[in-house]
């Protein structure tokens, strides 16, 4: 079991990475679409947690399937028995800390808006039909104007994200890129 504090250091990483260290490779040019997004952020949680992962059995897995759903998370981070005897090393998670969903898009059209509420539902689905009490993250960079970045609405934040969802927002605002953290976890908020 991962201890509260540890939990608590993860999300304020998490949080930080995509203030900081996300908003600065996007405006370095380091992030095209998606899958560059993913890299990325996999790149800084593993560096910057790197001795938590090690000491509690975390790692952090790129696309981990939850069969029973059929969804596919963008980056899990998961605890792991180290003395599993498992021949497979997904049969050796016996926890899953984290889900962070990523989305990248440039187009502003409803077809958009629709991609980015079915991973909203995806994170309630893991809530409500897989019963995960872990904490969950949707990271999206909206290459569009906007005159707000959250996407959720106070019915999905006072009800079932409370206390397990934050999203990470950004978007540009006045012809400004703006990275912001919106948190519903109850979670370190300070960043």
């Amino acid at each position: 079991m991962v201890p509260a504090e540890i939990l608590e250091h993860i999300d304020r990483t998490i949080k930080q990475v995509w203030k900081d260290n996300i908003s600065k490779d996007y405006s370095s040019d380091y992030m095209l679409k998606e899958d560059s997004l993913k890299c990325c952020f996999y790149y800084h949680l593993r560096r910057k947690l790197a001795k938590i992962l090690q000491e509690y059995h975390l790692r952090i897995y790129t696309e981990y399937y939850f069969s029973d759903l059929g969804y596919r998370a963008d980056l899990a981070i998961v605890q792991i028995d180290p003395h599993s005897e498992e021949e497979y090393l997904e049969r050796a998670v016996i926890d899953i800390i984290a889900i962070i969903e990523l989305k990248f898009t440039a187009n502003s059209a409803s077809a958009t808006a629709n991609w980015v509420k079915r991973d909203i539902k995806k994170l309630k689905n893991y809530i409500q039909n897989k019963n995960l009490s872990c904490q969950l993250y949707f990271a999206i960079i909206y290459e569009v104007e906007c005159s707000s970045l959250a996407w959720m609405d106070k019915r999905s934040t006072n009800n079932w994200a409370n206390g397990y969802v934050t999203e990470l927002n950004a978007g540009y605002i006045n012809g400004i890129m703006k990275f912001e953290v919106n948190t519903y976890n109850n979670l370190s908020s300070e960043i």
